[in-house]
């Protein structure tokens, strides 16, 4: 089972029984296939990085591949880009990304908020009662959507770390122009 805190849990389905608890890089893993074998199990998620594991021992074999090697555009703090590791699995950047599981970011800073055409938003953000600005995109970051729009879909994701948060911040006016 991958969670959305990063790790994998193996399970023997006939007794129940947890094997191992795999500890990955603390960002969504969204799948995991063994080896025709059983004896590797394979994890990808959010990092962009495909990780092969022992399925008996629950230890790290090795990633397949290293860092993304996406260019960033001038200017763009590769601190920020690290940090929007965690939001890419929603979000798309540009409009011509499109939607994923959240809308895309393209045009975000001085839009209101449930505004983009083509996503069905929950009923919490079609209101439009909050226009991005850093201010209300930093508040969204540090007390955490449950708290600043209760009842949406997003999960909550807290950005704790100032000097992260002032690196997401610098990155989306950035890259969502």
């Amino acid at each position: 089972a991958g969670s959305l805190g990063g790790s994998v849990t193996l399970w023997e389905v006939a007794t129940l029984r947890l094997r191992h608890t795999l500890e990955g890089p603390g960002l969504p893993v969204w799948s995991a296939v063994f080896a025709p074998d059983g004896r590797s199990l394979w994890t990808g998620g959010t990092d962009r990085r495909v990780r092969r594991w022992d399925a008996a021992t629950g230890r790290p074999i090795g990633p397949l591949g290293g860092e993304s090697q996406d260019q960033l555009p001038a200017g763009v703090d590769p601190h920020g880009a690290r940090v929007w590791r965690a939001c890419a699995a929603c979000h798309s950047l540009t409009s011509e990304g499109g939607n994923m599981a959240g809308p895309h970011l393209h045009g975000l800073f001085g839009r209101r908020m449930g505004s983009v055409a083509g996503y069905e938003y929950s009923a919490r953000l079609a209101r439009g009662d909050i226009v991005w600005t850093r201010e209300t995109v930093a508040d969204l970051f540090t007390r955490g959507p449950d708290e600043v729009t209760p009842g949406t879909k997003m999960p909550v994701q807290r950005v704790d770390n100032p000097d992260d948060l002032r690196a997401l911040l610098d990155f989306l006016e950035a890259t969502t122009r």
